[in-house]
């Protein structure tokens, strides 16, 4: 990760020099959040948007705190080809902090991608109390030329699409970006790109303030595929692609399975920056750990009886991986559920790590998922440090 030093200012024949210290993002001297907000909608030009996505270049700002149903976006801002970027300005306090603005940003992303242009236009014209077609006028200011009902066409068809630009701009995101920016795509279900931007503050005494903000993570465009439906009555698009990549025709018994993992979805942690597990077809739940290539998984098998936990990975990585692993192998095996047993990755000298139960010795399905959830959380305290540590 690289750090920054000071910014030196010179000025003046004889080359006097002024050294600009970093200043901290906060609640001082007025600069909060909604200073920041309110700065990044005056001035687009800040925003790194081609370092991040060109496509999305360039930001006509459209309005600040734009009404959604998921709660009101900080800033938003239009390209002349129709495609919105939502900004949300954060004051990062701790890992928590961090996982409720990507929650917050992935919430604002659904809930325009289920708008209309018309919904866009009513919504801006209530922020800022502009009448006609708000939107499009903005953009023209920057394209004198653009055609007004292209300009209509392309950014409904991005609104379905949910072809969005979402940055999370704020102090102090330096740390678990990477975590946070696999957070983003895991729990993809829009074709939206993402960044995370620093915002970087020197102050030159008297003299003033530099703001310089920089690109620290970006996803690349996370995809969606579409159908296009039509009827007698109707046009429209359908999303045929859910976030584990099957498809929406899978059969009555993986939407069942589904159904029965969903709750394990939503738990929480002991970790703060521990991501939720992920429903796989079939019959299990994915739980995405720092190392790219390992998570770990809960799975339920009917057939044999059993249900369980394990450290899983890609074979080209998890050999090495359990080697490092297995050097603090007692230690481990202390710190997880008693019953974890040395499950071996087909290879006798490199046992890994899972526990196992029956399911006849649940009495009813929560029993079990209460279970599962257990084993989960001391697997991810367990693990997660260590293959932190491994990953940098």
């Amino acid at each position: 990760m690289p750090t920054y030093g000071n910014i030196l200012f010179t000025q003046g024949e004889n080359g006097t020099f002024t050294t600009a210290r970093r200043a901290a993002l906060g609640f001082t001297d007025g600069r909060n959040e909604a200073w920041l907000r309110d700065l990044l909608a005056g001035h687009p030009d800040l925003l790194p948007i081609e370092e991040v996505d060109p496509s999305f270049a360039p930001l006509v700002p459209l309005c600040t705190e734009l009404s959604t149903e998921a709660g009101p976006v900080d800033a938003v801002f239009i390209s002349p080809s129709g495609r919105l970027t939502l900004v949300e300005c954060k004051l990062w306090r701790n890992p928590e902090a961090r996982r409720k603005v990507i929650a917050q940003i992935l919430d604002y992303a659904r809930a325009v991608s289920q708008w209309s242009y018309a919904d866009l236009q009513r919504r801006v014209a209530a922020a800022t109390g502009l009448k006609g077609n708000a939107p499009f006028e903005a953009a023209r200011k920057l394209k004198p030329d653009l055609d007004e009902a292209a300009f209509i066409d392309a950014t409904a068809r991005a609104l379905r699409e949910g072809r969005f630009l979402l940055l999370i701009a704020g102090d102090g995101i330096r740390e678990g970006i990477t975590g946070m920016a696999e957070l983003i795509t895991r729990n993809a279900a829009l074709g939206f790109s993402f960044g995370l931007v620093e915002v970087a503050l020197y102050e030159f005494g008297d003299q003033g303030l530099a703001i310089q903000p920089r690109v620290v993570a970006k996803t690349e465009t996370i995809e969606r595929t579409f159908i296009h439906v039509r009827s007698s009555d109707s046009d429209s698009l359908r999303d045929i692609t859910d976030e584990s990549g099957a498809e929406s025709g899978e059969s009555i018994a993986v939407t069942d399975e589904r159904i029965w993992w969903e709750p394990l979805t939503r738990i929480s942690f002991d970790d703060p920056e521990q991501a939720p597990p992920v429903y796989r077809p079939r019959n299990h739940v994915r739980v995405p750990l720092p190392h790219t290539s390992l998570w770990l998984t809960a799975y339920r098998s009917m057939g044999e009886g059993i249900c369980g936990v394990f450290l899983a990975g890609k074979k080209s990585e998890l050999p090495g991986i359990l080697d490092s692993l297995n050097e603090e192998r007692e230690q481990i095996l202390s710190e997880l559920p008693g019953g974890t047993q040395e499950r071996l990755q087909g290879d006798p000298e490199r046992p890994g790590f899972a526990c196992y139960a029956q399911l006849g010795d649940f009495t009813n399905d929560d029993e079990c998922r209460a279970w599962l959830e257990q084993q989960l959380n001391h697997f991810v305290n367990a693990l997660r440090p260590r293959l932190k540590a491994i990953a940098n």
